[in-house]
């Protein structure tokens, strides 16, 4: 299972920013971002990716940035 990193802003609105292929990568990301400091108004989340897109074949996965 593929897992993304999403940033939720107040307003609901979420926006994928990585994906990984381990869910512990992805909350030690988390748990990175969070060792400096928590942001104001917005949270770092990871969900399971629902769809499966171009990328999910690739073995390396790591970091996407989405604009």
């Amino acid at each position: 299972m593929n897992w993304q990193i999403c940033i939720r802003y107040p307003n609901g609105f979420e926006k994928a920013i990585c994906t990984y292929r381990n869910r512990e990568v992805a909350l030690k990301w988390v748990d990175a971002i969070y060792s400096q400091g928590y942001p104001m108004h917005v949270a770092y989340v990871v969900r399971p990716v629902e769809t499966v897109d171009a990328a999910a074949g690739d073995a390396s996965m790591g970091c996407f940035q989405f604009a």
